[in-house]
């Protein structure tokens, strides 16, 4: 069995394309309006008043986190662009932050829209450069690469769990990549969901071909209640 590892390639190296990506809708703009869907917990302050599943809040509305509660959520939907974004408490000094601070302060968001235009690229070099380095798992990461597989090509995920290295096919459609919990649901196992750092190779099964598409990949797994 045969693995390719493609070299680094930084966005500088790629002269003439051009990189666009969205983050749960259009950050620069400090003008989207999220309607909140779900929240691991009761005691998180939108503008003032406690956080209620139906309420909407904008980019500007301030979001306290509750003390002593680590990895609080809100999960929204913007309702712009009808994209899942996942808002999470980190360890920051100040407690209250507006929307849009959280968003750009988090190493990413959980579920955003990824693509890479005018760039002539085969796809596992494509995936490399879309993929981020750390996601949040609150129930379904939706990864938007907007790179469509053919059938013969399937994303692995693989992770050390316990001194054991397990692999899970991740489900695929319409140029979307999906995480949820069932990662955790291998070998007729059902591990208990936590932290891990994933390797997300490609699988050609036509040639029987694995490539290389992003190592270390950090998955924080996020309460669903606290």
């Amino acid at each position: 069995m045969k693995r390719l590892q493609f070299l680094n390639l930084s966005i500088f190296q790629l002269k003439s394309t051009l990189v666009v990506i969205g983050l749960c809708g259009s950050l620069m703009a400090l003008a989207d309006d999220y309607k909140i869907l779900y929240t691991n917990s009761n005691d998180i302050l939108v503008d003032g008043k406690k956080v209620q599943v139906g309420a909407t809040f904008n980019d500007k509305s301030v979001i306290t986190w509750a003390k002593g509660q680590e990895r609080q959520a809100i999960k929204a939907v913007n309702t712009k662009t009808n994209k899942m974004c996942l808002f999470v408490s980190q360890s920051m000094e100040k407690n209250s932050l507006t929307a849009y601070e959280i968003l750009t302060a988090n190493k990413h968001l959980s579920t955003h829209d990824a693509y890479i235009e005018g760039m002539d690229l085969s796809i596992p070099v494509k995936l490399r450069l879309l993929f981020y380095k750390q996601y949040e798992l609150l129930d379904t990461l939706v990864i938007d690469t907007r790179v469509v597989l053919p059938p013969s090509l399937s994303v692995i995920a693989t992770y050390e769990y316990d001194g054991t290295r397990y692999s899970k096919t991740l489900k695929t459609a319409n140029g979307q990549i999906f995480i949820d919990r069932k990662l955790f649901n291998v070998d007729g196992k059902a591990l208990k969901p936590r932290d891990v750092f994933l390797n997300i190779d490609l699988y050609n099964k036509d040639e029987n071909v694995y490539f290389f598409i992003k190592g270390d990949v950090e998955l924080m797994v996020i309460p669903e209640t606290i």
